[in-house]
């Protein structure tokens, strides 16, 4: 077996990562200060207060903030005299003196705040965490502050987190790139794995407490994703029983949404349920003209309209069990279905180079799109005696089938059938994941610390085709197509290891550097065809992030990491999708993974005004890149298919900011400008140019708890391989009621009320052809949504899951 090969090398390498603790351990120490911070009277946490460490002149050395249990830590104090300075909305400010000068952290233990009853009005007061956050290679999206996210999809959310684009259907890039990997709760869920765009939209908006956008992954992250990771973060009940009801209602989309959550002494349970229909609208029209020796030779004119409601669901249980303090075992299970169609009406016409229509017919398409599947997890956790000595055992399984049909009629001028053609696709996925991570403190403060750790993935998917067609002149008979009929099988291990060290010392400087050994190994078989293929590779993945804090709102991040891209099964399935007569779709077996390089330069502002800054500038180059590649045939049929025949480079500036002009006014932006090249020896194509995006998002609180908010996306063209996709404007407003007494709130949101489409245009061109495609997308929209809360509020989950991030594509449109 191929993995002994791929064992020695990596055990080899985790213990000479495990070696270097004894080095490390002699470091001199470093100092902690920590806390709990509670309400005096209820003694439970108060999370989000701001905590400064102001030095002897009242300067303010270090900021820091409490977290969803109330906890503050900071480790960016010398030996000296010090006060720590605690602020919270609807408590008395507290001022406690304190001096560094011994090697042990400085616990103050739990530390109460006195509520100020004077500012609290009989409404329940909650910490106000800004929109934006920054944090070490990162930044935070605080989605549950958002009211236009309410009665939304996470499709929604996304388009306000920064660096994040997302089209109309759904598509997530980050800045320009497709290649990322979207995790919930920091694990691989087997929607996203099937088709992110419509994974998004079974997600409720109000489940999501927060998104982190990861720009450069460290090494305890799969290699795989490219242009970086998303992880969203839900919420989780802290009361002994708390929960939520929404309703939904629009004219493009209805949901139901109820959450519950369970506290009982050490057990935590909490369950949601999402149920939603989605219309989606589109009318699109191509223009293709083909060339022979640059002489134009025909025209190929498409109109098409798809008119789909989408009904699905999803659910989860998760429930966490706390034996004692050193012990945490986690069991979550999540399960969706739903049908995704994807019908078609179309008017297909084939012209002279002068316009003179030679064939002209009718094709309308209708389709199943049934999927369901179930995601099972578990972990342990092991907390030694040893501050921040911790070992994570976990164990994932994923099941699902994802079945596609489609029955094509195609009619002349009058309506007479003249061909038909049915393609059944069913596909199977099974995967099992284990994963072992462990952190071992160098020094006492936990300021020094060695990660590593193992995973394997055993992943199976097998995709059974088949396609019936009618011959010519008999349009009712339909007769199996061998040549289009068949089994392929794909299996694809992955064992890994990593090993990282975090190192931080006392004048603001931090170091994590690491690196990641990936072994894949992949089988594949086309039953009929009787084509085999083995293959296998490895992997060496180094990442670095250099952190410099100048004081205690500034800080400068430079870091590198090296990424790659496996193909997942629907860029491999050589099933030919022929649902479009002129545009056909087929998979690839034989594509490669792809590799990137990338360098990031990060300047962060934060300070407790509620101002934001985080400016970056990166660069990044992908060799043997994964691209979909547009060929045409000399009936003007274009074949779409993805192959490893192009590299491309982008660099560019990401902008991100948040400030308050007035206390009840904020307003927060992202904004971005690059320059991308793709070139490609083998089709002889060097296209550049440049890109740029903008959007920016304002709410304003008004008295009796009413609220609006304003919502803007601008993204210019962006540059392709082949061609360019045109520039996209999304827009909304929001307005929204709470009754804290009810625990009612209640949201008006629309979406395009000056307009009931967004056009968006399509290039592709080649020296055989030059193609337009002019899509007009249903985006007029209005919704209330009701969302009713009882038994208190809800946090983010605080378990760890496996996170798969390690396929290139998700299924595009089911």
């Amino acid at each position: 077996m191929k993995f002994q090969y791929f064992l020695r090398p990596l055990v080899t390498f985790l213990f000479a990562l495990i070696g270097l603790q004894t080095g490390f351990a002699q470091s001199l120490p470093d100092y902690l200060i920590k806390g709990t911070l509670v309400d005096s009277a209820s003694s439970k946490a108060i999370e989000f207060a701001t905590i400064s460490i102001l030095d002897e002149q009242q300067q303010a050395v270090a900021l820091t903030y409490s977290d969803e249990n109330g906890i503050f830590k900071s480790t960016d104090v010398k030996p000296g005299s010090y006060f720590l300075n605690l602020s919270f909305v609807g408590y008395r400010q507290k001022r406690l003196a304190f001096k560094i000068n011994s090697t042990t952290p400085y616990d103050f233990g739990m530390v109460r705040l006195v509520p100020d009853v004077t500012q609290l009005d009989a409404v329940t007061v909650t910490g106000m965490r800004q929109l934006v956050e920054q944090q070490p290679g990162m930044l935070i999206y605080n989605a549950e502050k958002d009211i236009s996210n309410s009665g939304g999809t996470a499709a929604d959310v996304l388009r306000k987190a920064p660096i994040l684009n997302v089209d109309a259907a759904g598509n997530v890039t980050m800045r320009g790139n497709s290649n990322l990997r979207i995790l919930i709760n920091g694990k691989y869920s087997g929607q996203m794995a099937r088709n992110a765009a419509d994974a998004l939209n079974m997600m409720p908006a109000g489940a999501i407490k927060s998104v982190e956008v990861i720009t450069s992954p460290s090494a305890r992250y799969d290699a795989e994703g490219a242009a970086g990771v998303i992880n969203i973060i839900t919420k989780k009940g802290n009361q002994s029983t708390s929960g939520t009801i929404e309703l939904v209602g629009g004219n493009l989309e209805q949901a139901i949404n109820p959450r519950i959550a369970l506290n009982r002494d050490k057990w935590n349970v909490s369950s949601t349920l999402h149920l939603h229909r989605f219309r989606n609208k589109e009318l699109s029209n191509l223009d293709r003209t083909t060339f022979e020796n640059g002489v134009a030779t025909g025209k190929v004119r498409q109109e098409i309209v798809r008119d789909n409601a989408s009904p699905h669901s999803s659910g989860d249980v998760q429930m966490e069990y706390l034996p004692d303090s050193a012990n945490v075992f986690n069991f979550s299970v999540n399960g969706w279905l739903g049908n995704w169609p994807q019908n078609s009406e179309q008017r297909n016409s084939q012209l002279t180079p002068d316009g003179q229509i030679t064939d002209q017919f009718y094709q309308s398409v209708k389709t199943k799109a049934p999927n369901k599947g179930i995601d099972l997890n578990l972990g342990y956790t092991k907390k030694f005696k040893k501050p921040g000595e911790e070992l994570y055992l976990m164990v994932q399984h994923n099941r699902s089938i994802d079945d596609y049909r489609y029955n094509a009629y195609q009619r002349d001028d009058e309506q007479f059938l003249i061909y038909r053609e049915i393609n059944n696709n069913s596909t199977h996925n099974r995967e099992w994941t284990f994963q072992a991570d462990y952190i071992l403190p160098l020094t006492p403060s936990g300021k020094h610390a060695l990660e590593s750790g193992v995973k394997a993935i055993l992943r199976n998917v097998g995709s059974h085709y088949q396609v019936q067609a009618s011959g010519n002149g008999t349009p009712d008979e339909l007769s199996i197509v061998p040549s289009r009929t068949d089994r392929f099988d794909y299996r694809q291990d992955v064992l890994a290891a990593y090993g990282q060290l975090k190192l931080k010392w006392g004048n603001g400087w931090a170091l994590h550097t690491g690196a990641r050994m990936e072994g894949t190994f992949l089988e594949g078989n086309q039953r009929d065809a009787n084509v085999h293929f083995i293959s296998d590779f490895r992997n060496f993945v180094p990442s670095a992030t250099i952190f410099k804090k100048l004081n205690a709102n500034n800080n400068l991040t430079l870091s590198y990491t090296k990424r790659i891209s496996r193909p997942s099964i629907w860029d491999l399935n050589p099933n030919r999708d022929s649902q479009d007569p002129k545009n056909i779709v087929v998979g690839n077996p034989s594509l490669k993974p792809e590799e990137l390089n990338q360098v990031e330069f990060t300047y962060a502002l934060q300070t407790n005004s509620d101002f934001f800054l985080n400016l970056s500038a990166f660069g990044r180059k992908t060799d043997n890149s994964i691209e979909s590649i547009v060929t045409m045939d000399s009936e003007g049929i274009a074949t779409t298919t993805k192959q490893n025949l192009a590299s491309n480079e982008q660099y560019g500036i990401n902008f991100s900011t948040s400030l308050s002009p007035l206390p009840d006014w904020k307003i927060n932006s992202n904004a971005n400008i690059r320059h991308a090249r793709f070139k490609s020896g083998a089709l002889s194509i060097d296209n550049k140019g440049a890109a740029w995006g903008v959007n920016i998002n304002t709410s304003v609180k008004l008295r009796k708890n009413y609220s609006v908010q304003a919502y803007g996306d601008y993204d210019a063209r962006s540059i392709q391989l082949q061609g360019f996709e045109g520039a996209w404007f999304y827009y909304s407003f929001s307005a929204k009621k709470e009754l804290p007494a009810r625990k009612l709130t209640i949201t008006l949101m629309t979406v395009s009320p000056f307009g009931a489409y967004r056009p968006q245009k399509e290039v592709v061109s080649s020296p055989e052809f030059h193609s337009v495609m002019r899509n007009q997308y249903l985006m007029r929209s209005v919704r209330v949504s009701l969302n009713w809360e009882f038994g208190g509020l809800f946090k983010q989950g605080s378990g760890r899951k496996i996170t798969n991030d390690d396929l290139k594509n998700v299924k595009q449109g089911g």
